[in-house]
């Protein structure tokens, strides 16, 4: 009798299970699923602009004059982000979905003006992605937003997807998702560094679905310098090669191409190495108000082009191009250590490592550390390991000349 007693209970129940899933279920036909965002600063106001996915547009595996752009992009502004996100509706007929957010790009003017704002809205929002990738460009967001790139449909995951090629293959540039930026602005230097798009080329904008009729495209969309961010504003750039030197410091290379000059040549960098593995080690020493920090490297890698004299038979030659190329490799350190110096700007990281291994002594100095950090003396120290030299010791032009004779 007690379990009949339990049988209505129990059927109330099971009548429940089957709405337990969809009570907050999103209908595709309802929403705009937003895949970049740009930020700018226009006429004393923030404008947002949105990448907006055309779902009937992306069947294709790639775009296509025929198709016609999968993407649509609009902007809005307002005196804060919120402000700005809600007036969509004034020309959507459909609520923006971030869910599917992947890159945010912010102009220059807006990262001048700070990026704070931007911040605030990411850590206050429950549905924000911190694993978007940020981006800064010298011109419009917007303008970035707009450029179609062959090959992919969506331009916002073609960006990303650029991102991650260069940090596995090339070590020029580190992804910087949110969660990064927000991590290195809240920790003990507050300052980042973010890479940035530029289009190059003729600058003529890629905006049309019919421009990707051509075999070649007049202008393209590329990572071209790194912008330093100090406290939450923008406060300069360094050029690729330099934040190739700060990669290098931080310990991000995986995988590089280094040029190199012969070792009885010190100017013209004939020659190439593969760089397969690599690690950084820093190491602070403190001298009174004088800060040293000791920076070791250990690289190796397979020989890709010699066109140098020696024979790559001999020990000694190959020890002799290992530091030749270990040279290369720390001028190219010191430049990017020099190019943040300039900008009193740690995105180097030095500050948390002091930090890290001396707490009390950085509550002693954390208030002059931009100042500190820009007279430290950096000491690098590289050794390089030629792992391969391919089938040949000598160049090709010396094979050739030992032909004729």
């Amino acid at each position: 009798m007690k379990g009949w007693r339990l049988l209505p209970g129990l059927l109330a129940l099971l009548a429940c299970l089957p709405l337990a899933g969809c009570w907050n279920r999103v209908e595709l036909s309802d929403i705009a699923i937003v895949s970049a965002t740009g930020v700018d600063w226009k006429d004393g106001q923030w404008q947002l602009s949105y990448q907006v996915v055309i779902p009937q547009a992306i069947s294709g595996q790639s775009p296509s004059a025929d198709s016609g752009a999968a993407v649509n992009v609009f902007s809005t502004k307002g005196e804060n982000f919120r402000g700005a996100i809600s007036k969509a509706s004034l020309e959507t007929p459909r609520r923006l979905f971030f869910a599917h957010n992947q890159i945010v790009i912010i102009g220059q003017e807006a990262a001048r003006k700070g990026i704070s704002t931007l911040a605030e809205a990411y850590l206050r929002t429950p549905d924000s992605r911190e694993t978007v990738s940020v981006f800064l460009t010298k011109g419009s967001a917007r303008r970035v937003l707009e450029q179609l790139i062959p090959l992919e449909k969506i331009p916002g995951a073609a960006i990303q997807q650029m991102v991650f090629n260069e940090e596995l293959n090339g070590s020029t540039f580190q992804e910087m998702t949110m969660h990064k930026v927000l991590e290195n602005l809240l920790g003990s230097a507050q300052a980042v560094g973010i890479p940035s798009l530029a289009i190059t080329g003729t600058g003529e904008s890629l905006d049309q679905a019919d421009k990707l009729a051509r075999t070649n495209t007049p202008s393209k969309v590329r990572l071209l310098d790194l912008g330093i961010v100090s406290g939450d504003k923008l406060v300069g750039w360094i050029t690729k090669e330099e934040s190739s030197g700060v990669m290098w410091i931080t310990d991000q290379i995986k995988k590089s191409t280094v040029s190199f000059a012969c070792p009885d040549d010190g100017e013209n960098k004939v020659s190439s190495i593969r760089i397969t593995k690599a690690s950084t080690k820093l190491r602070p020493q403190r001298s009174g108000d004088k800060w040293t920090m000791h920076v070791e490297t250990r690289a190796e890698g397979t020989l890709l082009e010699y066109n140098c004299g020696g024979d790559m038979m001999q020990p000694k030659q190959v020890d002799a191009t290992g530091q030749a190329i270990a040279q290369s490799i720390k001028g190219t350190m010191e430049s990017g250590w020099k190019a943040v110096a300039k900008y009193k700007s740690d995105v180097l990281g030095f500050g948390d490592l002091i930090h890290r291994k001396h707490p009390g002594t950085w509550k002693q100095i954390k208030g002059e550390w931009p100042d500190l950090f820009a007279r430290m003396d950096v000491k690098i120290q590289v050794k390089v390991r030629v792992n391969s030299t391919g089938m040949s010791g000598n160049s090709f032009k010396k094979v050739q000349e030992k032909a004729r004779s």
